[in-house]
């Protein structure tokens, strides 16, 4: 009995040895069939990897070394952009050279910048010497900058540049109405009145109008629409908290950043068609700043905010507090819903708080300017 518990010892000694002798031997053998087989099944699995978990390689360039407040993309690809270091609106080319000064010496910085479909055209809100800021129209091809009245305010322009949008306050009653004009200001007409301080934004590929009262994470936001005779105004959308919007370039989709909740901590992203219906929450907690749609009306390029506090009020401490954000790079369809990560974590080497999203004409690349440094920035898509 024990001559045969001690064979069987032995024996299970041998086996264990020749098993770790295989594992050395052949198992980590490059040659070894059972071996390639599994390195394969690793390289088709990193292959089937969806797109958003890999990155394509992509370098985030500054454009230029000088102080901006605003940028547009020319159809030509050049950057038209109003520059704060010497106050002046420029053009350059996508690289930042072959610098053109267009207009010079205007009395101040611009607090705002509204370009012309054309970027031909500026409305920009001036800080007078004393008084209240004051929008004025500046035609940059013929060099001249004239005043517009005081008491307009939320300015934007029609589809076709002709004709500027913009909210009027009475300052005697403090009523607001919505109203249109040539870009001098000259041949006005009132449109509808408005209940609160509004935004204001063509409805694409149409002669109507939206409008909706400034985002705050205490209120209730009611997005509307009217034609210039002040008929047929519409309700869209009215139960959502800090909202603001975002109209597809073919006008059939409508992009919706709001608060989760009265006076919340969180945004989130959604999407909605042209009525106001099929309303869908995308789940991307940004903010409309930060988007920008795609010429094919399905895929919106945006930044993702971080480092932000966890008991910011949004979107209200961001625009009104002096928080940054450190941003990464995406884009999605929001009609399947796939995210893509544009920018490789690894190749984000600064902390970028972006704004003012724009696309060259061929969409081969995403400008952004830094809110920190207010500087241009480039990303090759």
């Amino acid at each position: 009995m024990k001559k045969f518990f001690f064979f069987s010892l032995g024996f299970l000694f041998l086996s264990l040895i020749f098993l770790v002798a295989y594992n050395v031997a052949f198992k980590n053998n490059a040659n070894n069939p059972l071996a390639e087989t599994t390195e394969k099944s690793k390289k088709e699995e990193t292959k089937d990897t969806p797109p958003e978990e890999r990155a394509p390689s992509t370098v985030i360039l500054n454009v230029l070394h000088e102080k901006i407040s605003s940028a547009d993309v020319l159809e030509n690809g050049e950057v038209i952009y109003y520059s704060l270091d010497d106050r002046s609106f420029k053009k350059a080319s996508s690289e930042g050279k072959d610098k053109t000064i267009l207009l010079s010496n205007l009395p101040s910085d611009p607090l705002r910048v509204v370009w012309s479909p054309k970027k031909d055209r500026v409305l920009a809100l001036l800080q007078q010497t004393s008084g209240p800021a004051r929008w004025h129209f500046i035609d940059l091809t013929t060099k001249t900058l004239t005043p517009l009245k005081n008491d307009v305010g939320r300015l934007t322009w029609d589809n076709l540049g002709d004709k500027i949008f913009y909210q009027y306050t009475d300052q005697k009653s403090d009523k607001r109405t919505l109203n249109t004009s040539n870009p001098d200001g000259t041949n006005w007409k009132e449109i509808t009145p408005l209940r609160h301080d509004s935004y204001i934004a063509p409805v694409p590929r149409s002669i109507s109008v939206s409008f909706w009262n400034k985002p705050n994470a205490l209120e209730k936001t009611f997005f509307e629409t009217a034609s210039l005779s002040g008929e047929n105004r519409r309700l869209l959308l009215a139960e959502k908290f800090g909202a603001d919007y975002l109209w597809s370039p073919n006008g059939e989709r409508i992009l919706v950043s709001l608060t989760e909740e009265k006076g919340g901590h969180r945004t989130s992203l959604g999407v909605m068609n042209s009525n106001g219906g099929e309303f869908q929450n995308l789940q991307i907690p940004t903010l409309i700043s930060k988007t920008i749609w795609s010429k094919d009306n399905r895929t919106v390029y945006f930044s993702l905010p971080g480092s932000l506090p966890e008991n910011a009020m949004l979107p209200n401490d961001y625009f009104e507090k002096s928080l940054h954000t450190k941003d990464t790079f995406w884009k999605m369809d929001v009609l399947t819903g796939k995210k893509t990560r544009i920018v490789d974590l690894k190749e984000v080497a600064n902390a970028f708080d972006s704004n003012n999203l724009l696309l060259s004409r061929n969409e081969e690349s995403l400008f952004f300017i830094d809110r920190v440094t207010k500087q241009l920035f480039r990303i090759d898509l």
